[in-house]
C-alpha cells in the first residue's frame, strides 16, 4: 500500500467535522489496507509512530478509531472494546475482528 493512500485519507479527516464522515473515511481506509500492515495503519490512527516510552505521538483519538474498526468489521463496538482490552493492543484488535469477519 502506498503511503499517498493514507495520506489522502488523513486529508479527507481534517476536511470534516461530522464524526460520522470521519467514521466513514477510517472504514474505508481499513478496507483498502493489506492485512499485513493493518496494525501499522491502526498505530498511526492512534497517533503513535514509535513505541510509546519515546513520547511520539500524533493525536488522533482512540475512540473513533474503534469505531471505524467496528464498522468495517461489522461487529458490536463493545466487542472491539473486549479484545482491546485482552490484547493491549489496537492493531492486533483491528487485525483480530477483520480477519474474525472473513471466516465468518
Amino acid at each position: 500500500m502506498e503511503f499517498s493512500i493514507i495520506a489522502e485519507m488523513f486529508e479527507k479527516m481534517e476536511k470534516t467535522s461530522s464524526r460520522i464522515e470521519l467514521t466513514n473515511i477510517l472504514v474505508k481506509l481499513l478496507k483498502k489496507t493489506p492485512e499485513k500492515i493493518i496494525p501499522n495503519v491502526v498505530y498511526l490512527l492512534q497517533g503513535v509512530i514509535r513505541p510509546n516510552f519515546e513520547g511520539v505521538e500524533l493525536g488522533i483519538a482512540e475512540k473513533l478509531a474503534i469505531r471505524a474498526i467496528s464498522k468495517s468489521a461489522g461487529l458490536p463496538i463493545k466487542k472491539i472494546e473486549d479484545d482491546y482490552r485482552d490484547e493491549g493492543n489496537l492493531g492486533l484488535t483491528a487485525s483480530n475482528m477483520l480477519n474474525f469477519k472473513l471466516v465468518k
